[in-house]
C-alpha cells in the first residue's frame, strides 16, 4: 500500500467518537485513553499500536502547530469493516505538511516514522483552518464498528 492513500473499505466509515482537547502535552495521553474507550472491540495488541500513533499525532499537533499556542486538538475515531481511522485536527499555523524525515538521526520526525511503520496508511490535508492528519489501521473483519455502550465525548 502506498503511504498517503486511504484503505479501500467495503462500506462507509462510521463515527465512533470525537473529542476536543487543549493543545498541551498532557492531551496526548488523554487522547490515547479516549481511543481505548471508544474502540474496546479491537484486539489489545492492535489497539496498543493505534494508541501509540494517536499519542504521537496529538503530541505533534501540540508541538508544531498553533494548537500548542493556546489552541486545541480534535481527535476523531471512525471505523468500517476491517479498518479503524484516527484523525487529529490541529489549529494550523504551519505551512509545512507533516512528513517522515529521511535522516533517522534528525531531531524531529520520529513520531511520524512510528505512525508510518504501524499504520496501513496515513496522510494529511488542510481542514477547517488547520491540518487533519489521519492514520488507518487494519483490524480483524467481523468486529463491531460501533460502541455498544454510551461513549463519552
Amino acid at each position: 500500500m502506498t503511504r498517503g492513500m486511504t484503505v479501500r473499505t467495503r462500506g462507509p466509515m462510521r463515527l465512533l467518537g470525537t473529542t476536543t482537547l487543549p493543545g498541551v502535552a498532557r492531551s496526548a495521553p488523554q487522547a490515547r485513553a479516549f481511543v481505548l474507550r471508544v474502540a474496546p472491540h479491537i484486539d489489545a495488541e492492535a489497539l496498543a499500536d493505534i494508541a501509540l500513533c494517536v499519542d504521537e499525532l496529538v503530541a505533534n499537533a501540540c508541538e508544531h502547530t498553533a494548537s500548542g499556542l493556546g489552541g486545541k486538538v480534535t481527535v476523531i475515531v471512525s471505523a468500517a469493516d476491517g479498518v479503524l481511522r484516527v484523525t487529529v485536527l490541529d489549529d494550523g499555523g504551519t505551512a509545512v505538511a507533516p512528513r517522515v524525515r529521511v535522516d533517522p538521526c534528525d531531531e524531529d520526525g520520529r513520531g511520524l516514522r512510528l505512525v508510518d511503520a504501524l499504520s496501513t496508511a496515513w496522510g494529511s490535508h488542510r481542514a477547517l483552518g488547520g491540518t487533519a492528519v489521519w492514520a488507518e489501521f487494519r483490524v480483524p473483519t467481523g468486529l463491531r464498528t460501533a460502541c455498544s455502550h454510551p461513549c463519552p465525548l
